[in-house]
């Protein structure tokens, strides 16, 4: 769990299909609990079969809203500059899609924080940026809740990690 508790008979949705349920179990290491607060893990039984695979989200319905443009932070790490149009692999959780970086708004002066205008990010240079992605993900801001918030990118050509994106908001 990345964040808050559940319980049986809290009702959740899953993402990327939307589709909700209820909680009819909770199963730390087999045995059967009241509930289980973030930083347990567990498994939990449906009150219905729903086609659940490795990457999915399972949230409170209408806390989060999946979005395939967002704002976010991004730390570069790769030697290669990133620039607007260029693709990459980001992980979001244990879920892998396809993103570009659709817009680099400015570069952050690391030793003054102001926010000078900027075309492409070089390694260690830390950024504003859009990103869009193939699927929607259930991102939510870094700012409150750091799982739901933190991506890594990874270069598709040579599958290094190319940087880190803490989500700034959906755009």
């Amino acid at each position: 769990m990345a964040h808050g508790r559940v319980k049986a008979g809290d009702a959740v949705q899953l993402f990327p299909s939307g589709e909700t349920a209820t909680v009819a179990e909770v199963r730390p290491a087999g045995a059967v609990v009241d509930e289980v607060a973030a930083g347990q893990s567990a498994g939990i039984v449906l009150d219905r079969q729903l086609d659940v695979s490795r990457g999915d989200w399972i949230a409170t319905p209408q806390t989060v809203q999946a979005s395939q443009r967002f704002n976010a932070t991004l730390a570069r790490l790769d030697t290669e500059p990133a620039v607007v149009g260029r693709k990459y692999w980001v992980r979001h959780g244990n879920r892998w899609v396809q993103a570009r970086i659709s817009a680099i708004e400015h570069r952050l002066d690391i030793h003054t924080l102001q926010e000078t205008d900027a075309h492409e990010l070089a390694v260690n240079e830390i950024g504003h940026v859009t990103v869009e992605v193939q699927q929607p993900l259930p991102v939510e801001s870094y700012e409150t809740n750091r799982v739901g918030g933190a991506l890594i990118v990874v270069d598709p050509a040579s599958n290094r990690t190319s940087g880190a994106l803490l989500v700034r908001a959906a755009a």
